[in-house]
């Protein structure tokens, strides 16, 4: 058995996992890094989502690191002769110009830049990264029960498919897998799915918690527009084979919204309500096909065919809760795959077109080379929701709330919480939940991450780092985007330094405020703001709505 010693072991190759690793490595530690995945950076790269992002992210609002890695991403594209910025859908250069995002982006590239960010660390010898790892056992310390003494795992060495065994000791580990897999393995206590609403007394919670009532899954596919004629066949095209699931997916409307699954329908922002888009359309008109655009031919001088990633409505898989249910991850993931590949054969032969007249668009077609693997799916599944750390403390609705609500004796909370470690802002984005069917699309203010949210109230050395925080099922629902992820994974590592550098446990620092003023000048000399400036939100707010005003097209 290879065995490793570091300072930080970061279980999890996600966008937060990767962060944590460079964060760590940047401050000096030895740190290891279990990847399972071909490409490194989770959501943004092996799951295929483009960048999910709050309302002031073209001005600020984010880690300077997050915003130097959106002005790299624009940097690489500009520096391509062919590339020419067409953006209509949004502001900025926006490479695909989908409008669920200002930054649309090929997810190959951000694999590359998360590479070249780790690169120097690994050359150095200050990173071990285990790539096609998969974490086996934990081991908690015999002589302090509350830490962890060591994971064991396997790996695949570069030069060979051999699976190796690898023990890997370290004095901080950081769960950074999307579905708190380390917490659970470690048997820490944690929570999945609902709360009840007496719990953190929420408004939108329900009455009676359910840990089987989670987030929908979506097994994401990149699809290319053969031609410019999407009406006529490319030579030689053949449909995909029909699934064998297609019936049961064909017939099947979505619970409480009455609309079919494989319909132009979404649920709207409230549950029972359903909104409808086109397909194909142009102008400022919302559609299906540019909402996760990541290839735009007018964006490019040559011909280049179009790609969208297919992250919709119609392949949420919400019959089966993704963790802790009847029926395995695995099940759960191949069920979701084989949903995706249904929408597919209906997008190739059924969907409508303008007048909803059933006809298909055969020039939809699997882009294979677009997201890493051989058929054109992305290479593991999306996940929206995690378990969740108890912590020492949790974050719930009433931060982020900007009015008190009915049903609840909460009244709004300051808008800087004073043990914060970052900032965040995206709307409460559920999507209708596996047993309840529940789904909204609430705004929210912006709020901040506490401390205590990031220290297990029962473990000395783990803390989290992905979308495994101490937040409620509806919190959960605006922290798990992309610019939080990232901040996340980033504090997670800087905390795991203190500690080490402060010699004292993460409970002694987030519960000692001198202590935590320390760490808040760390972040903050980092480049992660620790409070939202409110001077700053109203120009911000200002200058949006001018801008909104001097165009036609959509923000987002």
């Amino acid at each position: 058995m290879n065995a490793l010693t570091c300072d930080i072991a970061v279980v999890g190759a996600s966008l937060g996992g990767v962060l944590a690793a460079w964060r760590a490595c940047e401050a000096g530690k030895r740190v290891v890094l279990l990847a399972e995945h071909a490409w490194l950076g989770g959501q943004m790269t092996a799951q295929g989502v483009p960048p999910d992002e709050h309302h002031a992210i073209e001005f600020g609002g984010a880690s300077q690191s997050y915003l130097a890695f959106r002005a790299a991403m624009r940097a690489h594209y500009l520096a391509d002769p062919e590339f020419r910025n067409h953006t209509t859908m949004t502001e900025g250069v926006n490479p695909g110009d989908g409008w669920v995002s200002c930054l649309c982006i090929e997810p190959r590239v951000a694999a590359e830049f998360f590479e070249a960010m780790l690169a120097p660390h690994a050359a150095s010898g200050r990173l071990a990264l285990l790539r096609g790892a998969k974490l086996m056992q934990v081991k908690r310390d015999a002589a302090a029960p509350t830490s962890i003494s060591h994971i064991e795992c396997t790996f695949k060495e570069s030069s060979s498919d051999t699976a190796e065994t690898g023990c890997v000791s370290a004095k901080f580990f950081l769960d950074a897998t999307d579905t708190g897999e380390l917490i659970a393995a470690a048997g820490l206590a944690y929570r999945l799915g609902k709360e009840s609403r007496d719990a953190f007394d929420e408004p939108d919670a329900p009455q009676i918690a359910d840990a089987r009532d989670q987030q929908p899954v979506t097994w994401v596919m990149a699809l290319r527009l053969q031609r410019d004629d999407i009406a006529a066949p490319p030579s030689g095209w053949q449909p995909i084979a029909i699934p064998e699931a297609y019936a049961t997916w064909r017939r099947y409307c979505v619970p409480h919204y009455g609309h079919p699954l494989f319909s132009l329908s979404m649920p709207g922002g409230k549950r029972g309500e359903s909104a409808t888009l086109p397909l194909f359309a142009s102008g400022s008109t919302l559609d299906w096909w540019r909402y996760r655009r990541i290839v735009s031919a007018d964006n490019w001088r040559g011909p280049r065919e179009e790609v969208s990633l297919v992250n919709w409505a119609q392949n949420d898989y919400a019959r089966e809760p993704l963790l802790d249910g009847a029926v395995s991850s695995e099940e759960v993931g191949a069920h979701a795959r084989m949903l995706s590949r249904c929408l597919l054969y209906w997008l190739q032969t059924e969907a409508p077109d303008d007048q909803g007249m059933a006809r298909g668009y055969p020039a939809l077609q699997l882009a294979p080379d677009v997201l890493g693997t051989d058929d054109g799916f992305a290479q593991q599944v999306y996940m929206r929701e995690s378990r969740r750390i108890i912590g020492m403390t949790t974050l719930h609705q009433g931060p982020l709330l900007r009015d008190a609500v009915g049903g609840s004796t909460q009244t709004p909370q300051p808008l800087n919480l004073p043990d914060s470690v970052g900032v965040a802002w995206y709307n409460m984005d559920i999507h209708p939940t596996v047993v309840s069917g529940h789904g909204v699309n609430a705004s929210v203010r912006p709020f901040t991450l506490p401390i205590g949210a990031f220290v297990p109230r029962d473990c000395d050395n783990l803390i989290p780092a992905c979308k495994n925080i101490s937040v409620t099922h509806l919190v959960n629902a605006a922290t798990r985007t992309h610019p939080t992820e990232w901040l996340i994974g980033e504090v997670a590592a800087l905390l795991a330094v203190e500690a080490l550098d402060s010699r004292c446990s993460t409970r002694e620092l987030a519960s000692e405020l001198p202590r935590v003023r320390q760490f808040q000048s760390r972040l903050r000399a980092q480049g992660i703001p620790t409070e939202w400036d409110t001077a700053w939100l109203e120009s911000m707010r200002r200058a949006r709505a001018a801008l909104a005003s001097s165009k036609t097209t959509p923000h987002t």
